[in-house]
């Protein structure tokens, strides 16, 4: 399963990246559609929806899943449950990223000591969501937030 994951991570990172440089500083708005507003250079680049995951505290070292935030949106917790079904793929491996993810698809708040663990977070929500591209904007709480672009709606590159 793991081999699945990166392979499609890889993948999905070349598309991305032949639409814009993944590299580069770029800023995320929502509009009043809520759609998610990718713009590089203050120039709107993409356009799109997108699924909300969740967040990782980083004066705590706690991940919280958006399903445990009020007011959270209930396309987001919708999405959250379907994911969280997936533990079944990895709860018969032994490996430690394996292990983790059954932890983490299992568990309403985990403690994540190693940062190395966020990139993994990433990784399985683009797979298990079939999403095109991950994000972790820093909202005014200084919490790393868990985004995944589903679909572009528009682009402008």
């Amino acid at each position: 399963m793991e081999n699945k994951i990166i392979k499609y991570n890889k993948l999905q990172m070349n598309n991305i990246n032949n639409i814009f440089n993944i590299k580069k500083n770029y800023q995320i708005k929502f509009n009043h559609l809520d759609k998610l507003c990718i713009f590089l250079d203050n120039k709107l680049i993409i356009t799109g929806d997108y699924n909300f995951y969740g967040i990782y505290q980083n004066n705590t070292k706690l991940w919280i899943w958006a399903s445990s935030i009020p007011g959270v949106q209930k396309n987001h917790i919708k999405n959250i449950k379907k994911i969280k079904k997936n533990d079944y793929l990895f709860e018969n491996s032994n490996t430690i990223k394996n292990n983790f993810y059954y932890q983490l698809l299992t568990q309403d708040v985990l403690l994540i000591n190693n940062i190395k663990m966020l990139r993994w977070i990433n990784e399985l929500f683009l797979y298990l969501s079939n999403s095109i591209f991950y994000l972790n904007p820093v909202n005014s709480d200084n919490n790393i937030q868990f985004l995944s672009l589903i679909n572009i709606t528009e682009k402008y590159v």
